[in-house]
């Protein structure tokens, strides 16, 4: 399936979430901050349910993403590339404590607290899934503050990825699955417009002023 637009794509997302979901009243969304804010915000309005973020970073050596660290602490890493990489511990660390340093100055800026997830159900929100340490990492974190229920709702992810998260989901929702092994979003779009971090932010605080925004 290729997709008209990227906000053709996300209320095909809306559309498949509520008719997989019959009730969704106890059920919070979560983010990840900040590119998959848009998409976030469109489902969160659309449904009316409330949304929140988490603050992930991406460690990255010769532009190649081995780690990833989340804002509460979690911790997320591929073995086999940082071996791969021929990456020290010594460095693997002082890589990780700077992204860790970055996740927590951002949850302070945008003042990213909320926390109360407790026997609620949970849907995971981005906009693609190429590799499997983001999505986890946000599983992780919301099972880690007592949620009943976690989804993952995703337009468009690589087979071979959501094969390898599943069992950390109770549910995935995916609209389109694709067997690339060269993965690029804007493939699966016959308009694909860029998102610039000035009109994100601007998104995130016509977000926080409305009443479906949690922290």
């Amino acid at each position: 399936m290729i997709f008209e637009t990227r906000y053709k794509a996300w209320e095909y997302l809306s559309t498949k979430i509520a008719n997989k979901i019959a009730d969704y009243s106890n059920t919070i969304i979560l983010g990840i901050l900040k590119w998959a804010l848009p998409i976030v915000y469109q489902v969160s309005q659309e449904l009316n349910i409330p949304a929140s973020f988490l603050v992930v970073k991406n460690l990255t050596y010769n532009d190649v993403k081995f780690w990833v660290t989340t804002s509460n602490g979690i911790n997320l890493y591929n073995k086999w590339l940082i071996d791969k990489l021929w990456l020290d511990t010594m460095k693997v660390k002082e890589i990780q404590r700077e992204k860790y340093e970055e996740a927590k100055y951002d949850k302070e800026k945008y003042d990213l607290y909320y926390n109360d997830y407790s026997w609620k159900q949970v849907i995971i929100i981005d906009e693609w899934i190429y590799t499997w340490l983001t999505a986890v990492a946000a599983s992780k974190y919301a099972k880690q503050l007592g949620a009943s229920r976690v989804i993952l709702a995703v337009p468009v992810a690589r087979s071979v990825v959501i094969d390898r998260i599943k069992n950390f989901f109770d549910e995935i929702i995916c609209i389109e699955t694709v067997e690339d092994r060269t993965f690029n979003l804007s493939k699966y779009y016959m308009s694909f417009y860029k998102l610039w971090s000035e009109d994100v932010n601007e998104l995130f605080y016509k977000l926080k002023a409305k009443s479906l925004f949690l922290g």
